[in-house]
């Protein structure tokens, strides 16, 4: 038997979950702004909380997908993305609440 250590190996060095990733989530974007003259795309990943660095959101999933954007020749940036915001289901009466920011892939060509 193998032991989770060498499984773990074995699939990091797959890449399958990364090649799937980019193939529905990443690919149909970069061709779709492609053809209509953008020169970037961005892909939006999910938010963090106020006060929480962004480093510390990124799954090793979506860093390794940057990596393979970057190996394919393309600029890539995790970063952050417009305004944080309280969501609309956790604001009390006067739109106070936890903040969150929005955050993705920044892929330009």
């Amino acid at each position: 038997m193998i032991t989770a250590k060498d499984a773990k190996e074995l699939y990091d060095q797959s890449g399958a979950e990364v090649e799937q990733f980019l193939k529905n989530e990443v690919e149909k974007r970069i061709t779709d702004a492609a053809k209509g003259g953008k020169h970037s795309v961005f892909v939006d990943l999910g938010y963090v909380k106020q006060f929480q660095y962004l480093h510390h959101t990124i799954t090793p999933l979506q860093q390794a997908a940057a990596d393979k954007l970057k190996e394919l020749g393309y600029r890539v940036v995790i970063k952050l993305d417009g305004e944080s915001y309280v969501p609309r289901g956790l604001a009390d009466d006067d739109g106070n609440g936890p903040k969150i920011q929005n955050y993705g892939i920044q892929i330009s060509w």
